[in-house]
């Protein structure tokens, strides 16, 4: 009987001693609940233990992504998002030197002109690139996408031409002072166009040039006074080869979208085109009114281009060049959602992706790596009762000519493209992108990204990226390893690389998955 009781007080406390402990957890992981609410997501998982915050640090030895199972088809269905760690735009535009263009020794006329277009204040880029470049200095301008890096080079050019036409000699027709050299026709038209407002009544000719009638522009060239010539690489090429412009009197130059222009298929081409410039091989200060001797190269760009050795070694010295950067120079800067898939899987999501897009009015653009998923894209949707703009380089000039404005004017809601598309072109409308295809190196991720989230933009900006292919699993896991040390975006190239990817699949849809497409409640994104 003794025993019995004993056995029963042993039995109670342990009860009980279970019972505080497990109150003890409970109370621990409600704590730990709080602290989650509190604490700032820099890495948001759908597997909570993943979970990454501000202030947390990162394990020196390989930590544990939450993409490290992704190469299992198992994982298909798993997703999770980054967010900036350092994303206040009072900081981004925090006080560096001046606070006005006039104390940038901005041209006064064209600072009534900036007040007419609602521009104020000098951004980050503006502040720290326009003294460089008014210094006459070789000046590389790298920076994120969205940021003004456009002004920063234009205000300048502006100022020290309506200087250099006061002093400059007489000047033949077809003979500009200053030259903007684009990769792409949209990007030339929409630099010319800012130009043109910018010198409203300021007495400054400016000529945009692209591509498509290059044949009849050489049998009967354009002909006329020009200060400021706004032009495709492609066509000026072409034209400066064949004597349709001087360049004698050309005292500066931009390379806009460095990184596009450097790369391996313009690099020769551009080395011979920038020899016909006489560029100074070191930076120099003339006075405030003498016109220069040689021109000024500036260089822009959302990345670090790689090839500036290659091309530009024996036309500049290369360590005369100054850098003009920000702190967010390849640093993710709005939030971002990777979702691993199989290929068989992105067409469905991606109309459930569109449809709960354009449901809201929220316009969008879809990136692929190859034409032909660009063409297929626009087909799949427009099929699905979703009307879709397609721009992409397969496209002949007349037919490209007046796309992009028709998804600018709102025609559609969606744009479907290719690197193309992604170069420059200012997109303040667009909130959301879509990297159906991931892609393939640094620079085309920076440019595709910088679509969204940029100066002007109204409303919460957000990139979503398929993943689906080996190789895009090694660059996310890369991606996801550099933000948990907080480090930069790391530099990648998969442009050579030919690696076991996943089987393309050939997609048939039935007509009732179509239908259910339709539905509200089938739409998760």
């Amino acid at each position: 009987m003794r025993s019995v009781y004993m056995f029963r007080i042993l039995f109670i406390g342990n009860a009980r001693a279970v019972v505080k402990i497990r109150r003890k957890e409970n109370d621990i992981a409600n704590n730990e609940i709080k602290d989650e609410k509190t604490k700032t997501p820099i890495i948001k998982c759908k597997k909570q233990m993943y979970n990454f915050y501000k202030d947390d640090t990162c394990s020196k030895e390989k930590p544990i992504l939450a993409s490290h199972g992704w190469k299992n088809r198992k994982s298909k269905g798993d997703y999770f998002f980054i967010y900036p760690h350092n994303n206040d735009v009072a900081e981004a535009n925090k006080e560096v030197g001046s606070e006005t263009f006039q104390d940038l020794d901005v041209n006064a006329s064209l600072c009534n002109n900036l007040e007419h277009l609602n521009i104020y204040e000098p951004l980050e880029i503006q502040k720290l690139g326009i003294p460089k470049i008014l210094q006459e200095c070789n000046v590389l301008i790298a920076a994120e996408t969205g940021c003004g890096k456009t002004l920063a080079y234009l205000l300048p050019l502006i100022t020290k031409t309506l200087l250099w036409k006061q002093e400059e000699a007489k000047r033949n027709i077809n003979t500009p002072l200053g030259l903007i050299v684009t990769p792409s026709r949209e990007l030339t038209v929409q630099i010319g166009l800012q130009l043109i407002k910018l010198s409203k009544h300021l007495n400054i000719k400016t000529k945009i040039v692209t591509g498509g009638r290059t044949k009849r522009m050489l049998s009967d060239p354009p002909v006329g006074n020009i200060d400021i010539l706004v032009c495709s690489f492609g066509i000026i090429s072409k034209l400066t080869t064949f004597g349709v412009y001087d360049l004698a009197f050309v005292r500066f130059v931009v390379l806009d979208e460095a990184d596009s222009l450097l790369h391996s298929s313009f690099a020769t081409k551009l080395k011979v085109f920038l020899k016909r410039i006489p560029i100074g091989y070191h930076h120099y200060n003339t006075t405030e009114n003498e016109f220069p001797n040689t021109a000024q190269l500036i260089l822009v760009s959302a990345s670090i281009p790689s090839g500036l050795k290659t091309v530009l070694s024996d036309i500049i010295n290369i360590n005369s060049l100054e850098h003009v950067t920000t702190e967010k120079l390849h640093r993710i800067l709005i939030p971002q959602k990777f979702v691993r898939l199989i290929s068989s899987q992105k067409p469905i999501e991606l109309v459930k992706y569109i449809k709960s897009k354009t449901l809201n009015k929220q316009r969008v653009i879809v990136f692929s790596n190859r034409n032909s998923t660009s063409y297929w894209i626009s087909i799949f949707l427009n099929e699905c009762g979703v009307k879709v703009t397609n721009l992409n380089g397969d496209m002949p000039l007349h037919i490209r000519r007046g796309k992009y404005g028709e998804f600018l004017n709102g025609k559609t809601m969606v744009l479907s493209t290719t690197n193309g598309g992604s170069q420059g072109l200012d997109t303040i409308m667009v909130n959301h992108i879509l990297n159906y295809d991931f892609p393939l190196d640094t620079s085309s991720y920076i440019h595709r990204c910088g679509r969204a989230g940029r100066v002007g933009t109204i409303g919460v900006s957000r990139v979503t990226n398929f993943i689906s292919k080996p190789s895009e699993i090694v660059v996310v896991q890369k991606i996801e390893m550099a933000v948990r040390k907080m480090k930069p975006i790391p530099v990648f190239n998969l442009l050579d690389r030919k690696d076991e990817e996943e089987e393309e699949t050939e997609y048939n849809f039935t007509e009732e998955m179509i239908e259910d497409l339709d539905e509200v409640e089938n739409i998760p994104y």
